[in-house]
């Protein structure tokens, strides 16, 4: 199943869009999830960021075998 992230512009906000969002009849669950900034949640989200782009054109991804060689 696809989930959709939302981002809201500061911490207030997140009890409005949690009671909005749960009075959606469409919407199976809803998570609040704190994202740590240490050094490995950047790399990784530096990833994530990195397949998206990837995936949605925007940037080309780079073979096994070149990221082998670049080792």
């Amino acid at each position: 199943m696809e989930s959709i992230i939302i981002k809201p512009k500061n911490k207030q906000a997140i009890p409005f869009l949690k009671h909005l969002l749960s009075n959606l009849n469409d919407v199976e669950s809803i998570e609040v999830v704190n994202l740590p900034k240490s050094q490995v949640a950047k790399s990784i989200e530096a990833g994530l960021n990195d397949v998206k782009e990837i995936l949605a054109g925007k940037k080309n991804g780079k073979s096994l075998k070149q990221l082998i060689d670049e080792g």
